[in-house]
């Protein structure tokens, strides 16, 4: 959670009412639609601060080209046809009020409040309305009563013009007899002083950055299997009666730490590899935060304004995401070229997306897929891993599956009762639990399929187990 601007110029009147309209939205909404307004609060010195949950660099309108500023205003129209069509629907529920408010949020947007925001629209300063100017109060001036004069009044006022004429006749004749002979004088010409035209200075040349192009991904060069020496001929041993060889020891159990396209029977298949990769909302939590910041976060909405510096503390980096990313693309880089990777992500409980296979040199694509994820909506952890399940064989081949996971399912399905049903139909899988975070699913998936757990709160302590494991698979796999 970020802020945008501090608006000395905005009113706090009303703030509850536009923080009820920001959680009516979250309620029925994502965050790509909820997170259209910005949120208001009371920042130091009693100034209102206007802030956002998504993460990035705000720019505003004007600074976009024509091209960001157009697909920026059909974003936000979209945004707002769901607003209205939300409207109509709590409408028909008989919930008028909470339509009217979401109503108040439709029209075209202000460009001066409009953000871009990871090409997202952002509307700050929304909903209000311009100061009143004050105007000073008209006074009424009482009204002055006329007073007719009176006849006494008359003769003063002629005995006084009569005494102002004599001065005046006494001052004449004063100056009569006393001036004296006034002199001409030429008019001297006005010394004109040119005014200087101030010299405007010339502004310096603004050299504007040249964009950093991020380099993109050398593929890792598939190593060429190393020739295999041709047998030395053996004599034909003598005759020996001899008891029968003892049978040979039942191959390991597919870990982690020994997947990998190992050299078996002459026909033997490559082992099959599925990651599922937790993009539930709870992942974009903090890597130390622990459950009890999740209930207490996800408990009631209303709790991230209570406590605003939690939530900040909650969702501070790096996220739960983060370190799952970083973990799983050093996971892959350091997997043998032969084995191939099959992803699979969340989309609330409804589905489980899957993103496909890819070969060695798709291995770039694939990271920078990954990296492009955004954790949102529910964990449907055991459909994911029922799922992941019938993608592969582990009955005839080896099969192993890695899921990146943060908590418990949380689509009311039995997780534990999958992994069982697995270790019974498919006794060649084994699925590995990565454990991000403080929280995490029961040990019980690994346990019944024979798989491991790895568990960290630290980033570079997990990524550096999951490379190392990588790297020891790698430099012994030898594949026909």
């Amino acid at each position: 959670m970020q802020r945008v601007i501090r608006d000395a110029q905005a009113t706090p009147e009303g703030m509850s009412a536009l923080q009820a309209k920001v959680a009516l939205i979250q309620k029925h909404f994502p965050p790509t639609v909820s997170s259209l307004f910005a949120i208001p609060r009371m920042g130091s010195g009693e100034v209102l601060e206007w802030w956002t949950e998504l993460g990035g660099q705000p720019t505003p309108y004007a600074d976009l080209d024509e091209d960001a500023q157009r697909r920026l205003l059909e974003t936000y129209e979209v945004r707002q046809t769901s607003l209205g069509q939300l409207a109509d629907e709590l409408q028909k529920r008989g919930q008028p009020t909470e339509a009217d408010d979401l109503r108040s949020l439709l029209g075209a947007p202000e460009l001066d409040k409009l953000y871009s925001l990871n090409g997202e629209p952002l509307v700050v300063r929304w909903n209000q309305r311009p100061p009143k100017p004050v105007v000073p109060p008209v006074v009424p001036l009482a009204p002055v009563a006329a007073v007719a004069p009176s006849r006494r009044g008359w003769w003063i006022a002629a005995a006084l013009l009569a005494l102002l004429l004599l001065l005046l006749a006494l001052w004449a004749y004063w100056w009569f007899m006393h001036r004296e002979k006034v002199v001409p004088v030429e008019p001297v010409a006005p010394v004109v002083t040119p005014i200087e035209k101030p010299v405007e200075p010339v502004p310096e040349p603004v050299v504007e950055p040249e964009p950093v192009v991020e380099p993109k991904p050398e593929p890792v060069p598939v190593p060429e299997p190393e020739p295999v020496p041709a047998p030395k001929p053996v004599p034909p041993p003598k005759p020996v009666v001899a008891a029968p060889p003892p049978p040979p020891p039942p191959p390991p159990a597919p870990t982690l730490d020994n997947f990998a396209c190992r050299k078996k029977a002459p026909n033997a298949e490559i082992p099959q590899f599925v990651v599922v990769l937790d993009t539930s909302g709870s992942m974009d939590l903090n890597i130390k935060s622990v459950k009890a910041d999740e209930d207490w976060f996800f408990g009631n909405e209303m709790n991230k304004y209570l406590d605003p510096n939690r939530t900040m503390q909650i969702f501070a980096k790096p996220s739960r995401m983060d370190v799952a990313k970083d973990s799983l693309a050093g996971m892959i880089n350091g997997l043998d070229p032969k084995i191939d990777t099959r992803l699979i992500t969340f989309a609330g409980c409804e589905r489980t997306p899957d993103q496909g296979v890819f070969k060695f040199g798709d291995r770039p694509r694939l990271i920078n897929g990954i990296q492009g994820l955004v954790p949102n909506d529910g964990t449907p952890l055991a459909d994911s891993l029922a799922y992941a399940a019938s993608t592969v064989d582990g009955r005839n081949n080896d099969a192993v599956i890695v899921m990146f996971v943060d908590g418990e399912d949380g689509c009311q399905k039995d997780a534990c009762a999958v992994s069982r049903q697995i270790a019974r139909e498919q006794p060649r899988l084994r699925v590995n639990v990565v454990k991000i975070g403080a929280g995490g699913p029961s040990r019980c998936i690994a346990e019944n399929t024979g798989g491991r757990v790895y568990n960290s709160t630290n980033a570079a302590e997990l990524a550096k187990q999951l490379k190392l494991a990588s790297k020891e698979v790698s430099s012994n796999a030898k594949c026909d």
